[in-house]
């Protein structure tokens, strides 16, 4: 399951032999800590999820319901922290693909304004 949230991106799987446990992974340093608090988070560049945790089933469903009971916002992109640009890149990225391949793509096209985050795509030439 991958989950976006205000607080970062997750993606949850099923630990192979530990039927109670889940892996809770990231590609961004911090986010799992964010979301669960003091855990230990094992970081492996040469994981395609660089960073993870083994964690009780309860434990994970425990952080997802807080996420949602915690939703007080009528716009999840315009609720994202600016300053976390590779973060926010990432779920316009989402966005724009979701979009792309939905089937009501042209008029959700017509009618959304994306302009706020498209400074962010303009990295300085490093030359």
């Amino acid at each position: 399951m991958w989950i976006f949230s205000r607080e970062g991106f997750l993606s949850v799987v099923a630990h192979n032999t530990k039927p109670d446990i889940l892996i809770v992974r990231s590609r961004f340093k911090g986010h799992i800590e964010k979301i669960f608090g003091g855990i230990c988070v094992l970081e492996d560049a040469g994981r395609d999820y660089r960073y993870r945790a083994e964690l009780p089933k309860k434990e994970v469903s425990k952080a997802i319901a807080r996420l949602v009971s915690e939703i007080c916002y009528d716009n999840f992109k315009g609720s994202l922290n600016m300053s976390e640009e590779d973060y926010l890149n990432c779920c316009i990225d989402v966005y724009n693909s979701v979009l792309m391949n939905s089937e009501t793509n042209s008029l959700a096209i017509e009618n959304e304004d994306l302009s706020q985050f498209k400074y962010l795509r303009e990295k300085p030439n490093e030359g």
